[in-house]
């Protein structure tokens, strides 16, 4: 096994925390400003570096929001995957499925709205992060049963096309104001219309 000098092995754990700090500091104001509102000399202040630090480490900012997005999203899949997994039943699994995608919207509220709310400076990005959970839902569905249990005739990926639909706009609705409805009131809807269309019960 090759030993990394000392000086080469700070040299490494330095631009880690510089990235780290990139990647803290730009969650942070995207999350107060929105994307349009965020420039990379804003992210390296912030950051505590200089501005040309910035692009040693990203191509732009929309390239950080996507490095951000995307590690939330892996986030969000790993949650949903341990909740389908852990349960007894399709039925169950739809439950922990909405429980889990709330506490994501809760956790990730201003990503959420910048990514699918009205006006979306991030459209493109949002279309693939959609078209990421539709393909990975698609095969959740497939793998753990879920299509087996499903009303005659449902096809798991016109499913999970009209699931994650479901998903991006009631999600986006919802955080935009959360007094409107009570949390447990979106979860308990949300479960009702997925075993109803797609589990074949309510």
């Amino acid at each position: 096994m090759d030993v990394i000098p000392g000086s080469a092995a700070a040299a490494v754990r330095s631009r880690a925390s510089t990235r780290e700090r990139l990647v803290a500091g730009g969650t942070m104001l995207f999350a107060a400003r929105g994307l349009h509102d965020v420039t990379s000399h804003d992210i390296a202040r912030i950051a505590g570096v200089a501005a040309g630090t910035f692009y040693l480490h990203f191509r732009d900012k929309q390239a950080l929001f996507r490095e951000i997005v995307f590690e939330a999203l892996a986030t969000l899949e790993e949650r949903l995957q341990r909740a389908t997994e852990g349960a007894a039943d399709p039925h169950e699994a739809v439950r922990q499925r909405s429980a889990e995608l709330l506490g994501f919207a809760e956790e990730n509220r201003d990503l959420v709205r910048i990514l699918f709310g009205r006006n979306s400076e991030a459209a493109a990005l949002g279309a693939d992060v959609l078209d990421h959970l539709t393909r990975w839902l698609e095969t959740d569905l497939r793998t753990h049963g879920v299509a087996t249990s499903a009303a005659e005739g449902l096809d798991p990926a016109v499913a999970a096309q009209a699931l994650v639909g479901m998903w991006a706009r009631v999600l986006t609705w919802w955080v935009e104001d959360p007094g409107r409805v009570p949390r447990e009131t979106v979860c308990q809807s949300l479960i009702r219309l997925q075993r109803s269309g797609v589990i074949g019960s309510a």
